[in-house]
């Protein structure tokens, strides 16, 4: 496991001790947390598709440079 993983991992413990210590209720910090990673998951997601499409910029203006440097 990357280091990422790791520090996702424990901020997620962290989070749901937490909402177990506020709401006294293991069902309702249950259900909290799944909405919670539910939109951390959508997060991550439309992140690495805007990092995919600035890489994709970013190859095809370097083509274009050293295609117009080579004219």
């Amino acid at each position: 496991m990357d280091k990422r993983a790791v520090i996702h991992i424990i901020v997620v413990l962290i989070v749901s001790s937490c909402l177990y210590i506020i709401t006294e209720s293991f069902l309702m910090s249950l259900g909290i947390l799944m909405i919670l990673l539910l939109i951390d998951q959508l997060l991550i997601q439309y992140d690495s598709k805007r990092r995919r499409e600035w890489e994709e910029r970013q190859r095809k203006e370097r083509e274009e440079e050293i295609e117009n440097n080579n004219l």
